[in-house]
Order: C-alpha cells, then sequence, then structure tokens
C-alpha cells in the first residue's frame, strides 16, 4: 500500500516538473526610462571604496535615453546634465543596469553596474572611473553608487527625429552644454572627483 502510495506520488511530482513551462532568460523591465517621456533624469552618487566608512565624493545627474530593445535587454544612451561632454552607453535587463562612457574627450572612462532595488525610484552598485595612460590605465575611483530618480529630463528628443543616429548627435550636443568642472587650482575635475567645485565656480 505504502510502495503504491509512493510511486503515485513519484509520478505525480514527475508530470508537475514535464509541464511546467520554463523560460530562457528573464523578462525585461525598461525601468530606467519611464513610458510617458523619452528622456529621465537620474542622480548618481559617488562613496569611495578605499575608505571603510565609504567617504561621500561627487554627485552628477544622468539623463537615459532609450533607444533599440536587443533581445532581453533595452538598450540606450545617457549623458551628464551636471558634467561637460561626460556621455555613454547603457542596457538593462530585469533589474540589473550596466553603463560604459566617456569624459575628457574619450580620455577617461567609466563604468557602472547597479541594480533597481526600490520600484524604478532608487538604484545601488559600483562606479569605476579611470584614465587612459598607455599600458594599464591609470584607476581614478573606486566605489559605491546611488542612484536616485529625479524625474523627466529638461530636453526631450524631437518627436519629429526618429533616426537613432540624429539622436545621437542631438544628445551629444546636449552634453555639451553641461558645465566643464574644476577643482579650487583651476585643473580639470573627474566626474565622481570629491575635490571639484560646485557648478558655477572656477
Amino acid at each position: 500500500m505504502k510502495k503504491n502510495s509512493l510511486s503515485a506520488l513519484l509520478a505525480l511530482c514527475s508530470a508537475l516538473f514535464i509541464s511546467t513551462p520554463s523560460y530562457a532568460a528573464p523578462q525585461h523591465f525598461p525601468a530606467v526610462d519611464q513610458a510617458s517621456s523619452p528622456a529621465t533624469l537620474w542622480r548618481v552618487t559617488f562613496y569611495d571604496d578605499t575608505a571603510n566608512n565609504h567617504t561621500q565624493w561627487a554627485t552628477q545627474d544622468i539623463c537615459f535615453l532609450q533607444g533599440p530593445v536587443q533581445g532581453s535587454n533595452t538598450t540606450g544612451i545617457w549623458y551628464s546634465t551636471t558634467y561637460y561632454r561626460w556621455i555613454g552607453r547603457w542596457r538593462q535587463e530585469g533589474d540589473q543596469v550596466k553603463m560604459t562612457g566617456n569624459f575628457w574627450t574619450d580620455r577617461g572612462n567609466d563604468a557602472m553596474s547597479w541594480e533597481i532595488a526600490v520600484v524604478d525610484r532608487e538604484g545601488h552598485g559600483h562606479w569605476d572611473e579611470w584614465v587612459d595612460n598607455g599600458t594599464y590605465g591609470a584607476w581614478l575611483a573606486k566605489g559605491n553608487a546611488k542612484f536616485v530618480k529625479l524625474g523627466t529630463c529638461a530636453w526631450q528628443p524631437p518627436i519629429t527625429v526618429t533616426v537613432w543616429a540624429e539622436i545621437e548627435r542631438l544628445v551629444l550636443q546636449q552634453a555639451e552644454l553641461a558645465p566643464r568642472r574644476v577643482r579650487a587650482d583651476g585643473t580639470d575635475a573627474y566626474p565622481s572627483d570629491r575635490l571639484q567645485l560646485p557648478q558655477g565656480n572656477k
């Protein structure tokens, strides 16, 4: 009797397992942007990983524009509204967001990897920044990052522009309207630089 019951239970479990649908990849959710706006503004703050207390460094604003969907990834471009010509690309799958970018006209590099943690409003992850020096690259900053969604960007791409290459050209123009950030001695500050002066101070 017990043997028959066990056999029946195993048969039922096998049937349930076989009939359960499987998914090759999780569905992507375009949460970086907003459905009502092609361009969404986020604020990112850097916290130094090389200090035990994770000292807070700089804060910058970044505008995200959604581009093509590639398989399970939502992709797009981003630019800063608070740092001159800081611009790059992003991709998202699920709540995971990856970003790469450049500053100092391609000599400075950024990589950010973060996760949206609070229903499309807040995210946390890592922010690395370095410059090319002909060998291994010089690491400027290694830190944690906090992202907070502010709303829509002041500039929105014209609805009449549908060619992606033209949108990228317009985004670059917007990126070049952001202020140049410097230190008190007049040297260029990098985006996460803790020594940069507030906007408007030179």
